[in-house]
């Protein structure tokens, strides 16, 4: 197995993630009993959900994934969760929803008039820096009706008059994994996050994309890195997120409270 790592500087969207949240749970707290246990599992693999609090009154849902007829119900599950605490503000951070439905847009609505009926509550749309979401607002002429922010970082930014952070190449790291994860693999991932966690690296994006054999101690290793760059306020990102890797997070926990990218949407965000 092969890991190899590298630094890049430039502008990084901060996200610092306290709260992550499981797509089941929040389908099952709001009582969705319409769902079966097949198709809720095959949206959970679908959509990825976390809940962030980065400042008083101001809660961030960062959906990841597909919002479709399947995966809506838990999308809307969440957000009905995080609206039922009153936030000052409630911002969507969509940046790494890489489709969005009908379905998908008639929730944004229907969260948008529910927002508008709760006096006193916000609604901000986040991450309208791909297609998939802002160029479907667009072509519907709904894209007025909400207040939009490029990045999640922008939306905090205006909301909650912080300055923006510019982040130095000493604290973004690459992480590059190749080969097959057993144990001589594992041991040696854990020593090249040991290295970069040696320094003062913050933000740290994994690319499995290489990995073609691993199990659900996968999991144990990057839940504690994950929780080394959150103690120190920054973010975790995984891209390359194949089968083999997907699968082994899943027999593990529901892999979402790992921000999972699609390879090819971080290959973009980079050649942008």
């Amino acid at each position: 197995m092969t890991i190899t790592t590298d630094l890049s500087g430039g502008r990084t969207d901060l996200a610092a993630v306290d709260h992550p949240t499981s797509s089941a749970d929040s389908a099952v707290a709001a009582g969705d009993g319409s769902t079966d246990g097949f198709a809720l599992r095959t949206a959970t693999q679908r959509l990825g959900l976390s809940v962030q609090r980065p400042a008083v009154g101001v809660c961030v849902v960062a959906v990841a994934g597909e919002l479709d007829m399947l995966t809506v119900p838990l999308f809307a599950a969440c957000v009905h969760q995080q609206l039922a605490a009153a936030p000052t503000d409630l911002i969507l951070d969509l940046e790494a929803v890489y489709f969005l439905g009908d379905s998908g847009l008639s929730c944004l609505l229907r969260a948008r008039e529910r927002v508008q009926q709760t006096p006193g509550v916000r609604l901000h749309l986040a991450g309208l820096v791909t297609r998939a979401v802002a160029r479907l607002l667009e072509v519907t002429g709904l894209l007025e009706q909400f207040d939009t922010y490029p990045r999640l970082i922008n939306a905090l930014t205006a909301l909650t008059d912080a300055p923006e952070v510019t982040i130095s190449a000493g604290q973004v790291g690459l992480l590059s994994v190749t080969g097959r994860l057993d144990d001589p693999g594992l041991t040696q991932l854990r020593r090249q996050l040991q290295v970069l966690f040696d320094t003062d690296t913050r933000y740290l994006v994994v690319n499995l994309a290489g990995v073609t054999r691993c199990d659900y101690r996968l999991f144990d290793v990057l839940a504690r890195g994950h929780q080394v760059i959150t103690d120190r306020q920054g973010w975790m990102r995984l891209v390359g997120v194949g089968p083999t890797v997907r699968n082994a997070l899943d027999e593990a926990t529901p892999s979402e409270c790992l921000l999972v990218y699609q390879a090819s949407d971080w290959a973009d965000d980079l050649a942008g």
